[in-house]
């Protein structure tokens, strides 16, 4: 018993300390078929002709997009990228502090059992043996110099969460080269310009109405509270104790107050229709940041607010936003659930609670909404589709799509489509199990240009199978429809 109760604390402190790659191990589960549903169907082909005469008009001018990202994208993820020289050196100090960890927590533990057997029993003295050791693990731990050995890691971890961290330099770095060696390529088969624009503003003061709209969804306390953490921190740190994939450095606020605004500028250019869509390369993504809480690496609800923001330009009723990526987006539900002229369709994959980011039992008090299909909201302007793992394109993705998500879109004749743009439903991706192939995103965006056209704002969100260049073929796949035109 006292081996467990103090072996077994240890090997988590040494977790805690030892380097750890991501790991990720898909579960391969039955092909899936999705469910189809036919609530929206009559309503659906009795506008499809109109619609595919509006996306003809609106194709006017197409065979053109633009991606756009700002400088302190790169910034905010550079922060977080461990260096390359990494490592945690075993020094005598690190020794002596484990060493003074494991002999402190032994002797607690056995003291906890010894002195709790005659009055508990032995289930509860085992309980509390636990407990004691733990302390006694921690309390060595730094009594014995390891304040001294974690302050002296510092500046080379800067902050143990980072091994976690999906989201890499790296990947934008990627993609913008793949983009543009791609836009270089000699255009033989009538493919329209693709045009790379790095965002350069003049101050805070460009910044002005972008962080209006930070305030109407997210509120000024919210606000205040992202640029004081973001500000006042020299290395990554959580931003909430309970995330350990939310990190917010001292790029955060900078990157992500960019990031509204290039999702805003998206919007702009679908709505002007000069010169083809814009897609927002931004980091941090948005779709998981709710009211008042980051979550998964997301900070402002860029999606959502560019929606907000579509609503008060002239002639635009109502605005849908289509979520492609592998994850619910509880952020954009939970700040849309009460806004009747938007409506929202998540396509993910369905999770258990407790599994990546969907325990609801920790969420439930500041974020509302689920990802499960039974939820659509107050006003019943969401729909979540959930996909069995391993799900592809002629495997449940397309008729999920066209039965269900653009039918329900579509209910209410928008003017807009927002399109929060993640890539982890690829095959390769090993954040999501659904199977994608980097084809079938062309597919997916012919889809949605043969119904909107040019009215169409897109943002990234997540995907990280960079390192093939599995996520450029697949972005560069899925705005072939626009380079192409009518």
């Amino acid at each position: 018993m006292i081996l467990i109760t103090t072996i077994l604390p240890l090997l988590v402190l040494f977790s805690w300390v030892a380097p750890n790659a991501n790991c990720y191990a898909p579960c391969i589960r039955n092909p899936y078929k999705a469910s189809t549903r036919t609530t929206h169907q009559n309503d659906y082909h009795q506008h499809q002709q109109h619609h595919n005469l509006q996306a003809h008009n609106n194709k006017q001018g197409g065979g053109q997009i633009t991606f756009q990202y700002s400088p302190s994208s790169l910034k905010h993820l550079e922060a977080t990228e461990l260096p390359d020289d990494y490592s945690r050196p075993w020094t005598k100090e690190k020794f002596q502090a484990l060493g003074g960890a494991f002999l402190l927590g032994a002797i607690c533990a056995t003291l906890g059992e010894y002195v709790a057997l005659p009055q508990l029993g032995d289930e509860d003295a085992k309980v509390v043996s636990l407990v004691v050791g733990s302390l006694g693990i921690a309390a060595g731990y730094y009594l014995s110099g390891g304040e001294g050995v974690m302050e002296s890691e510092r500046a080379i971890n800067g902050g143990y969460d980072r091994k976690l961290v999906m989201d890499k330099p790296a990947r934008l770095q990627t993609v913008l080269r793949d983009l543009k060696d791609d836009a270089m390529v000699d255009n033989t088969e009538g493919r329209g310009r693709l045009t790379i624009v790095e965002t350069t503003r003049d101050g805070w003061d460009e910044l002005s109405l972008p962080l209006d709209y930070i305030r109407t969804v997210h509120g000024q306390e919210y606000l205040d509270l992202v640029k004081s953490r973001s500000e006042q921190t020299d290395r990554p740190v959580r931003f909430n104790p309970l995330y350990a994939r939310t990190l917010v450095d001292q790029f955060t606020y900078e990157a992500a107050v960019h990031a509204v605004a290039d999702w805003m500028d998206s919007v702009d250019a679908a709505l002007q229709n000069v010169s083809g869509p814009k897609f927002a390369l931004v980091r941090p993504p948005s779709h998981h940041a709710c009211r008042s809480k980051a979550m998964g690496g997301c900070f402002f609800n860029s999606a959502s607010i560019a929606a907000f923001y579509a609503l008060d330009q002239p002639n635009v009723q109502n605005v849908a936003i289509l979520d492609i990526d592998a994850h619910h987006g509880n952020g954009i539900a939970h700040c849309v659930e009460d806004e009747p002229r938007i409506r929202y369709c998540s396509i993910h994959e369905v999770v258990k609670d407790g599994e990546y980011m969907i325990n609801q039992k920790v969420r439930e008090d500041d974020d509302p909404r689920s990802s499960k299909d039974c939820d659509h909201g107050p006003l019943g302007n969401i729909c979540n589709i959930n996909l069995k793992g391993r799900t592809g394109w002629d495997m449940g993705y397309n008729d999920a799509l066209l039965e269900t998500a653009l039918p329900f879109l579509m209910e209410d004749d928008p003017s807009l489509l927002i399109v929060a743009a993640g890539f982890d439903a690829i095959y390769s991706d090993g954040t999501s199990r659904l199977a994608l192939m980097p084809e079938d995103y062309e597919k997916l965006g012919n889809e949605i240009y043969q119904r909107f056209g040019n009215r169409v704002a897109f943002g990234l969100e997540g995907g990280y199978s960079w390192q093939e260049h599995d996520l450029s073929q697949a972005l560069i796949a899925f705005v072939e429809p626009w380079r192409k035109g009518p």
